[in-house]
């Protein structure tokens, strides 16, 4: 008898048929099993906003209000109103674990979202969660969440993006409003759901590609460019890295120092998942005019600074030996040279400016195409893969990478070293919406201040600006400063 036979054998003992076959359905679906009665009474646990004795009463036909047993114990009478809402009583209602339907309206608050800092560390995890979640208006429900995206923020709010299996889809929810969580699993109440989060994020190999990627965004940039611009010349759908190409970059990308050090966290296995993560990523780059521009910019070598040498060499000489027997190679070393080693300032032409709104709008129509791709899809873990690649390439995230390292390139030639955190990031996001319509914006909704605070954070670190270095901090009187004097290279 085999190991994996014995295991099951001994489980289905302890757990009985029917509760084991409920958690190899768990297992294998990532949907927690719905409760019968029994179990519904058996599952409230200190820390539940839903407890046995917690009395709801009926908002809509999916809501249901939480009345604190304090209250309840009062009575309400069958015309008392609760928050607008009419109390019944006299027929009491049963803890409801899934709502049928979701609730239509924005669960977040707009006022409450612009208050808080725009830039936030953003992770991946992976995490099944029950979670009692009381939205703006005071409506509170139970909800089966599969955790993807964690977004910190220096107030020591963080908001999870989760795919919600009550509205069939990817929301957002602010810690601040969670106000019970237990494991889907074991239903055991979690305490501290960032601790847990940030320890699960540390063997998601995720993490592990995207803090490479992010902090060799722009030498990939700039490769992918040089690779593919001089040989097609049919512009941005063609600037991308395939076959040959694609395999050098990522094998120039795994053994680069930074990538090594990470990777010596991994296991094998989880080696192997980065690597094929990396090629994921990788081969969804399709890098704009305007975006090579703002990273050869800040990379290229000034008459004060041989910040980068090392990196500028290295780079010139991948891309000088992956063209190796390709006409274009001698095209594509020589602008790569001036474009990096010449430290002239170069002047953008208003071509140049029409040409980075129109193969910006190419940008817009490549992430509506991944985002069909990832909703057309019926498994959760295929879901979450094209997902987070969905993500990956979202325009207001990259945009945002651009315009920050853009203008920090230029206060740093201008000589302004320390200025205005806030004044910065405010003047970025200004900068960004204003490239989308208005319907753009709406339809990004809540997560279009998330996403452009994520792409602060991915530009300041490429940049070399760094949190624990005191790159950016918060004087006596509350004022938020950023000092490039501590950039690292």
């Amino acid at each position: 008898m085999g190991l994996r036979t014995s295991t099951r054998q001994f489980l289905k003992r302890v757990l009985g048929e029917s509760l084991y076959r409920s958690f190899r359905g768990v297992f294998r679906s990532g949907v927690p099993p719905a409760l019968d009665e029994g179990d519904k009474r058996q599952s409230g646990v200190a820390g539940d906003v839903q407890s046995k004795e917690d009395t709801w009463y009926e908002v809509s036909p999916s809501t249901y209000r939480w009345v604190r047993p304090s209250k309840s114990k009062l009575g309400l009478g069958a015309g008392q109103s609760i928050g607008g809402a009419k109390a019944m009583a006299s027929v009491p209602l049963a803890v409801v674990e899934q709502p049928r339907t979701a609730p239509k309206a924005p669960e977040t608050d707009p006022v409450e979202e612009n208050k808080r800092p725009l830039l936030c560390e953003k992770f991946l995890v992976k995490d099944l969660l029950l979670i009692d979640y009381v939205d703006k208006s005071g409506n509170a429900t139970r909800r089966s969440i599969r955790v993807e995206e964690v977004y910190a923020y220096d107030d020591g709010v963080f908001v999870l993006r989760a795919w919600c299996h009550l509205r069939k889809g990817y929301r957002t929810f602010v810690s601040s409003r969670i106000q019970g969580c237990r494991d889907s699993f074991s239903k055991e109440t979690v305490f501290d759901l960032l601790s847990r989060l940030k320890k699960r994020a540390f063997l998601d190999p995720g993490n592990v590609a995207t803090e490479i990627l992010d902090d060799m965004g722009k030498e990939i940039d700039i490769a992918i460019y040089s690779l593919t611009n001089y040989s097609t010349s049919k512009g941005y759908k063609k600037r991308f890295v395939s076959g040959k190409k694609k395999s050098a970059l990522i094998n120039w990308v795994m053994n680069q120092s930074k990538a090594e050090s990470l990777l010596m966290t991994q296991t094998p296995e989880g080696r192997l998942q980065v690597d094929d993560l990396l090629e994921a990523f990788i081969e969804d780059i399709r890098v704009t005019q305007s975006r090579y521009d703002a990273c050869t910019r800040v990379m290229r070598r000034t008459r004060y600074s041989n910040f980068y040498e090392v990196k500028r060499q290295d780079l010139i000489s991948f891309v000088e030996k992956t063209l190796d027997g390709e006409g274009a190679k001698d095209t594509a070393v020589t602008r790569l040279k001036e474009d990096l080693l010449d430290p002239s300032p170069r002047i953008r032409g208003q071509d140049e400016a029409n040409l980075a709104s129109k193969e910006f709008e190419q940008v817009k129509k490549d992430s509506k195409k991944a985002e069909r791709n990832y909703r057309s899809k019926r498994k959760p873990e295929v879901i979450s893969k094209q997902y987070r690649r969905f993500e990956r390439g979202e325009p207001a995230r990259l945009l945002t990478i651009e315009v920050a390292l853009r203008n920090l390139q230029k206060c740093l030639e201008d000589e302004r070293l320390l200025f205005g955190k806030d004044e910065f990031e405010e003047c970025v996001i200004k900068e960004v919406s204003f490239i989308f319509s208005e319907q753009e914006l709406e339809r990004e909704g809540e997560m279009f201040r998330k996403r452009c605070g994520a792409g602060l954070s991915t530009a300041y670190c490429s940049f070399g600006l760094r949190k624990g270095a005191r790159s950016w901090f918060t004087d006596s009187t509350g004022k938020s400063w950023l000092d490039l004097k501590t950039r690292i290279a």
